[in-house]
């Protein structure tokens, strides 16, 4: 069994509950509150930033080219595909580019994308690994079985959906996954408990997010 299957099965629970979120799951059926979505796509602009730090140092911790390049190229894919989509639809919705750089991170925003910066610069470059899947992978699996189950006639779900259930997102996000399985064969016991643990942290901070989003949580004061 590839290690990547086996983080997924050991987090199952915590990734059936990020997928049936009612978040999640109103995107899925067009029900959710577009006042719902704006907040979430205002605070996802705001964490995308900080996670392309992520990956810029991911670029600089790869250990060969191939490695960089990948990573370089996830970066891109980022900064001119998934910031346009937040763009474009809060344009849409009357937000503008500029109010979008003007949002501040609410708590749990901040504190997923400050976990996320914390294991990238104090942990090697599995810990990275580790860190990142959760997101990426996870994103891809939402986007997929929502278009499975049928795509809503409420456009910007459907766009949303559609973009990252698309074979560029899916094609990029496996080629990580098998890095990351030829990277960790060997690793010991102990390394890879740790590795699990992370994606587990992480997967966690994913279904806050989605909670952030359907509260529309801000800071108390």
């Amino acid at each position: 069994m590839r290690f990547t299957d086996t983080l997924r099965r050991k987090a199952h629970a915590i990734w059936e509950a990020n997928f049936n979120h009612a978040f999640v799951q109103g995107i899925g059926d067009g029900s959710l509150d577009e006042e719902k979505f704006k907040f979430y796509l205002a605070q996802d602009y705001v964490y995308l930033k900080d996670f392309c730090r992520f990956l810029a140092i991911a670029v600089a911790k790869g250990h060969d080219l191939n490695v960089m390049g990948r990573f370089s190229d996830l970066l891109g894919l980022t900064l001119k595909v998934e910031m346009d989509l937040h763009r474009s639809i809060c344009s849409d919705f009357g937000i503008s580019s500029e109010e979008l750089e003007q949002t501040e991170p609410a708590p749990y925003c901040l504190a997923y994308s400050s976990y996320l910066l914390r294991i990238a610069y104090e942990g090697d470059f599995l810990d990275l690994l580790a860190a990142f899947l959760p997101c990426e992978w996870g994103y891809v699996e939402i986007g997929t079985r929502l278009k499975t189950k049928g795509i809503p006639e409420h456009p910007h779900y459907a766009k949303w959906i559609e973009t990252y259930a698309s074979a560029e997102f899916r094609e990029l996000t496996e080629s990580i996954k098998e890095l990351f399985n030829e990277l960790t064969r060997g690793a010991s016991k102990e390394k890879l408990d740790r590795l699990q643990e992370i994606f587990n942290f992480s997967s966690r901070w994913e279904r806050l997010f989605w909670e952030m989003a359907w509260n529309r949580q801000t800071w108390i004061a």
